[in-house]
């Protein structure tokens, strides 16, 4: 059973398509890890700075 061009572009595309939404996945996922890392470390340096100071 083979399949027509046809049929074979739109799969073609629709692979496209998929990979094209992984990698924005992983775009966000990365952005979102480094926000966490990012308030996490300006967080314990705020409380650092606190307790330093004896407030």
């Amino acid at each position: 059973m083979s399949k027509t061009i046809a049929e074979m572009r739109a799969d073609f595309q629709h692979l496209r398509r998929w990979r094209k939404s992984v990698e924005q996945a992983q775009s966000y996922t990365f952005k979102a890890v480094i926000t966490v890392i990012a308030t996490g470390l300006i967080g314990a340096i705020w409380l650092g700075i606190k307790v330093v100071l004896g407030r």
